[in-house]
């Protein structure tokens, strides 16, 4: 049996450690896994795809279109004739007609009709404003995934930043814990005031609140992130990078001296393609003024029967067949075509300035960022440093306490400086996270991952 089992275990093995690596991420995994998964996402595939489908749904019109038709008709009252009388006898009188009914009773036919269109200005437009129309959907894809990969960025930096303050929070009360105890025996000894029992237990009480803050918090971050990410709210989900690794990864002086390439910029795209898009629009009310042709062929067979016998051998069916083209020539139609191609000028030169605007708001904001992001660096730094400084400054004033050397109040004072900086220096590596994504996102290097 346990033979069986060892055997069983071996062929499960590979898809259970599949199934734990699924629910564990780095940043990064987790960004592809979004970039695959979001509903978001899904939908500007779809829209790629209908845009793909519109393409070829333009591209058709241009290619050979045949249609065929049968029709069969029969004649409840037959249509009747009046025919001079003299035809029949020369010597009716001029003013006497003869009731006639020409054909059968019954008629069917069957053709063949095969149109080609040979010239038209607004179908060659129509052909570029689809592939223009495809661009804007595979555009509006990178935009979104470029917004997933900013919110996951965020909501995994939430995560971390919360789980950290929980670790120190955790850590500050087991210490503060020990100190109360410590300082009670002091207090029953006469070696300390009441003040300094009754100003722990403020400081822990605190402490304990933020705790339960932290904690309410902590569910409702773990659930946004599957969510962005297109999982389960519920889903379980262990995040394999620390806040440290984050901090040393985001860190990247590289991005101070990247220039902006505008080929790259997914604001830059869209405007440069909504400029394309313009002048199509112009150009397709100035084809309005061109001819259409059209060539078409049609094959046909008609019969004609006083009784239904189209299909027996003896039905004779005549043959017709038809070789043409038909050009449209637009004259004249109250100068309103020159008044829309007046417009769509316009807007194409306004689409143009709006393309020039962008390039020098993109300009500005990298610059902006790149300070932003120089300074955050700086920051993160800084509050490492203090955050060292503020841990040895409350260990000494711990000791000096302890020793009888040291007030209560300063004792005090250097904790809530810890806390402090505690939370300073988990906010500026929360800060440069973001700003590096940022930065990373207008300079366009994170569009091989799309």
């Amino acid at each position: 049996m346990k033979k069986y089992i060892f055997i069983l275990w071996i062929f499960m093995a590979p898809g259970l450690v599949k199934a734990q690596d699924q629910s564990s991420f780095t940043l990064e995994q987790a960004i592809d896994y979004a970039l695959q998964n979001n509903i978001q996402i899904k939908k500007s595939v779809n829209q790629i795809s209908i845009a793909k489908k519109k393409v070829w749904e333009t591209t058709a019109m241009g290619l050979p279109q045949i249609s065929g038709n049968v029709s069969y008709q029969k004649f409840i009252e037959q249509p009747v004739n009046l025919l001079p009388a003299r035809i029949f006898n020369p010597q009716a009188p001029p003013d006497q007609y003869v009731p006639v009914k020409f054909g059968t009773e019954q008629s069917m036919k069957w053709g063949l009709q095969w149109n080609q269109l040979i010239f038209n200005g607004s179908y060659i437009v129509g052909l570029y404003s689809s592939r223009v129309y495809k661009k804007i959907s595979e555009l509006a894809h990178e935009k979104t995934a470029q917004k997933i990969r900013e919110a996951v960025t965020q909501a995994y930096t939430n995560v971390l930043l919360i789980n950290q303050s929980l670790d120190i929070v955790h850590q500050n009360i087991k210490v503060l814990e020990r100190n109360l105890f410590e300082i009670k025996q002091m207090y029953e000894n006469g070696l300390v005031e009441l003040t300094d029992v009754q100003q722990l237990e403020i400081t822990l009480q605190d402490l304990k609140n933020q705790l339960k803050y932290l904690v309410s918090n902590q569910e409702n971050a773990y659930e946004m992130l599957n969510y962005i990410m297109g999982r389960k709210p519920e889903a379980p989900i262990v995040l394999t990078d620390d806040f440290e690794s984050l901090a040393e990864k985001s860190a990247d002086l590289n991005l101070l001296k990247t220039n902006l390439n505008e080929e790259k910029n997914i604001d830059l795209k869209i405007a440069g393609n909504q400029t394309r898009a313009k002048k199509l629009q112009m150009r397709y009310e100035q084809s309005q003024m061109l001819p259409s042709i059209v060539g078409f062929v049609t094959y046909g067979k008609n019969a004609y029967n006083n009784d239904f016998k189209f299909f027996e051998d003896s039905q004779n069916w005549y043959e017709q067949s038809i070789l043409g083209i038909n050009i449209s020539i637009p004259l004249f139609g109250g100068l309103a075509r020159q008044k829309k191609i007046g417009q769509a000028k316009l807007e194409y030169e306004n689409a143009k300035l709006d393309y020039e605007d962008a390039q020098r708001k993109l300009k500005l904001e990298l610059t902006k960022l790149q300070n932003e992001y120089e300074l955050a660096i700086d920051k993160m730094n800084t509050a490492r440093k203090n955050l060292e400084l503020a841990e040895s400054i409350e260990k000494k004033e711990q000791i000096k306490y302890n020793e009888g050397m040291g007030s209560s109040f300063s004792l005090y004072q250097s904790r809530m400086q810890l806390y402090a900086k505690q939370q300073a220096y988990l906010q500026a590596v929360a800060k440069v996270i973001m700003l590096k994504i940022k930065l990373e996102n207008i300079l366009g290097l994170n569009n091989k991952n799309i």
